[in-house]
């Protein structure tokens, strides 16, 4: 079965990385829930994307340069940032999976304790575009599920090289699964390689429902979704 995969929870009805988005998505039979990661200036782990608060309060300020009160005190669309900890009592509480993406250099080893915390290593893929961070987990939690992914905006030759052949790069950090974009050349090919190589691939971000049932038809472990409701409908997963 090709799972449906909630991009920052149902983020196209609720406010993306927020638990009202998260909450919104598991009601919908999403299976899991992707999440974007970041670290604070005080040493927590917050769910959110952008490099920078410029965004919601118009000020360029690093995340990394915030506190988790500074962030959370940002208005998400009327919802505050979560903490880490909160999506993963979250997901114990009502067992559905997560995708944590690590956005950051040197966040693995405390996303890997607060994972073994709640007690959630089968229930948790960590997924990020940085190879240092999947070796770091490799290192610290060998058990825990390695996405690495790919499908950045880049004329770099060797990023290009890798997209256009990611099997390498998936043996380097010894990754279970591959997070294509689904713009990238030569995916119908490479994803039912992939698959046959013993990886998942679990294809982002698809919000087309006609394209959805052409890569499940290729073979696609899970399918990255603002729309996870309208996922599960083309998939004929819902009454």
């Amino acid at each position: 079965m090709t799972l449906i995969i909630a991009h920052r929870g149902a983020s196209a009805e609720a406010p993306e990385n927020s638990m009202a988005a998260f909450a919104l998505a598991h009601r919908q039979g999403a299976d899991m829930i992707e999440l974007d990661v970041q670290p604070t200036a005080d040493g927590r782990l917050a769910v959110f994307h952008d490099e920078t608060t410029s965004r919601w309060d118009g000020r360029p300020r690093p995340v990394t340069s915030c506190s988790l009160d500074d962030l959370q005190r940002l208005d998400i669309h009327g919802e505050r940032v979560p903490a880490l900890e909160e999506v993963l009592d979250f997901a114990a509480t009502t067992g559905i999976a997560l995708n944590i993406e690590l956005k950051a250099v040197g966040t693995g080893a405390a996303c890997a304790a607060l994972v073994r915390e709640f007690g959630l290593t089968e229930q948790v893929l960590v997924s990020s575009f940085e190879p240092s961070v999947l070796r770091e987990l490799a290192t610290f939690a060998p058990g825990l599920r390695r996405a690495y992914l790919m499908g950045t905006r880049s004329y770099r030759p060797d990023i290009r090289m890798r997209e256009l052949w990611p099997f390498f790069a998936l043996r380097s950090v010894t990754a279970t699964a591959w997070h294509p974009f689904d713009g990238l050349p030569f995916l119908e090919q490479l994803l039912p390689m992939a698959r046959r190589a013993g990886y998942q691939v679990n294809v982002w971000t698809v919000d087309d429902p006609e394209r959805m049932r052409t890569l499940v038809g290729l073979g696609a472990s899970g399918i990255i979704t603002n729309y996870p409701a309208a996922g599960l409908h083309a998939l004929g997963r819902t009454s």
